[in-house]
């Protein structure tokens, strides 16, 4: 479930980054290729009129006087030459500039390059009828992109041509196959579009990578906020978020110091700024756990400060505060590696011993009492002094929390009994047979 859900978020955020890029690349990949086409077909426009208007220029010096068909003989003539014999300059044109040119006497081709299946130029056919009417009748001259030519499509140029009293006599066509000019574009387009989706599948990679450790981290930041939720607040967040710089980065070191408020308010008592009850339950608890998981030591003891009323009573509650806290600053440091350390109630803490067994639980609890009993208080001018009773017992983990507790609480009546100012050892009475 975790890989699909974590495979659902990277479809998602890759969705989300990859998405518009495609469609920028696309966008990119269109818009190019419309513009290189308009520019090739501009400069194949260009191309095809310099070349009309050079075989109009040519035609007409080397065929001078009007046109006119002799009654004795076959052929349009132009002057005095038939107009066939500039098919050689039209060949000539056409090596040069590689575009076919036709020249027109009113609606007819006369001369053209243009040849049949059979090889023969195709002299007598006619234009189509939007030609004769644009370009002949018109009298404009026109480009058009798609027009067939005796079954090929043709990039074409048609210009009208006049005679001495400038009335249009004929057209003159230059042309290039469609495809020759769909192959330049082609040939512009593909290094444009080939850079583009190398581009495009490069960030798809670097978005793929950033996407799995953005989900990465979003799955941790995920987990360790539903480990805060269900209450465990020694969850870690780890360094794939910690070390983010970016605004996840911060979310995650915001949760962490919502975590440490969280288990302040939860876990610590507010005056002594020790473990609260509560969590000191669940601490034993989970020590008792491992030991009987591992096999391995360790030691229960409560302990209570002496005559602690007194402090209340003589100087206020103030003075009893400050002691408390005073204690509970000696615990702390030295139940650090050692375990736990609780306010159990009032002036009654908990002390939970982790791997060590009572012998040594022992002598680190005496040596906790000595240090509160060399302690000394200043409270208005005076100097006070406190001591503690604490009873201990050698933990069972056979035994529940209730049990264990009620022996070291025990011990702990017994060494006031005692005398106070001790550290006592007790045992856990076994009421029933161990089963």
């Amino acid at each position: 479930m975790k890989k699909r859900a974590g495979l659902g978020l990277r479809k998602r955020l890759l969705g989300v980054t990859l998405i518009p890029i495609i469609l920028f690349g696309i966008v990119i990949i269109l818009c190019s290729c419309n513009q290189l086409a308009r520019s090739v077909h501009q400069e194949v426009e260009s191309g095809l009129k310099n070349v009309a208007q050079s075989a109009a220029y040519i035609f007409e010096k080397e065929f001078p006087g009007e046109y006119q068909q002799n009654s004795g003989s076959t052929g349009i003539f132009k002057g005095n030459r038939k107009t066939e014999e500039a098919a050689e300059i039209l060949e000539t044109l056409k090596e040069i500039s590689g575009s076919d040119i036709s020249i027109f006497y009113k609606d007819t081709r006369v001369v053209t390059t243009i040849l049949n299946k059979e090889d023969k130029p195709i002299v007598g056919s006619k234009a189509n009828a939007v030609i004769i009417r644009d370009v002949y009748r018109g009298e404009t001259e026109r480009f058009y992109a798609e027009t067939s030519i005796n079954g090929q499509e043709y990039f074409a140029y048609y210009c009208p041509l006049y005679d001495s009293q400038k009335k249009c006599t004929g057209m003159i066509f230059a042309g290039k196959p469609s495809n020759y000019v769909s192959e330049i574009v082609l040939q512009g387009v593909l290094p444009i579009v080939t850079i583009i989706i190398l581009a495009v599948l490069a960030m798809s990679v670097i978005m793929w990578q950033y996407s799995e450790r953005l989900t990465v981290a979003m799955k941790n930041l995920q987990n360790f906020l539903m480990k805060v939720e269900r209450g465990d607040f020694t969850a870690e967040l780890g360094e794939v978020v910690e070390q983010r710089k970016d605004e996840l980065g911060r979310i995650g070191k915001s949760a962490v110091q919502m975590q440490c408020a969280l288990r302040e308010l939860v876990e610590q008592d507010s005056l002594t700024k020790l473990y609260n009850r509560h969590y000191g339950e669940i601490w034993l608890r989970k020590v008792i756990e491992e030991s009987a998981e591992k096999n391995s030591a360790f030691s229960v003891a409560i302990a209570d400060i002496d005559f602690f009323k007194k402090f209340n009573d003589n100087y206020g509650h103030d003075c009893g505060d400050l002691v408390l806290r005073k204690v509970s600053n000696i615990l702390r440091k030295n139940m650090k590696r050692q375990g736990c350390a609780a306010r159990w109630g009032g002036e009654e803490f908990l002390l939970v011993f982790s791997d060590k067994g009572l012998e040594e639980s022992l002598e680190e609890t005496q040596r906790i009492a000595d240090k509160i009993r060399r302690l000394r208080i200043s409270y208005e001018d005076k100097e006070l002094g406190v001591t503690v009773t604490i009873g201990i017992i050698e933990g069972d983990s056979r035994r529940n929390m209730d049990e264990l507790i009620k022996a070291a609480d025990q011990a702990l009546y017994e060494g006031k009994e005692s005398g106070r100012d001790r550290v006592q050892v007790g045992f856990v009475k076994v009421e029933a047979p161990l089963g």
